[in-house]
């Protein structure tokens, strides 16, 4: 499935760049404005004639059934899932 792609490398790309913030940046609030700002206008795009908030709901939706398009451990699972959530809920 194309989108779970998509959605694992929004993920890393949000988790690379939170880093150069808190890292970088001493976890300054203008750079995590910047950084929220500029992923919801990438949330606010379609992608394949869906919108990224879609597609994120329905990564997190195969997750929870199946544990993805591979079998995930429960640790595995409840991890990626707080990625989506840290991700979703920042920038949606």
């Amino acid at each position: 499935m194309c989108f779970q792609v998509f959605v694992r490398k929004v993920i890393e790309l949000h988790d690379k760049y939170l880093a150069y913030v808190n890292d970088c940046f001493s976890n300054h609030t203008l750079f995590h404005k910047a950084l929220k700002e500029e992923f919801e206008v990438f949330f606010n795009k379609g992608v394949a004639g869906s919108s990224s908030t879609e597609l994120l709901a329905t990564y997190c939706d195969n997750i929870l059934k199946k544990g993805g398009s591979q079998k995930m451990s429960d640790e595995a699972v409840e991890d990626m899932l707080e990625k989506e959530k840290t991700c979703s809920v920042d920038f949606v």
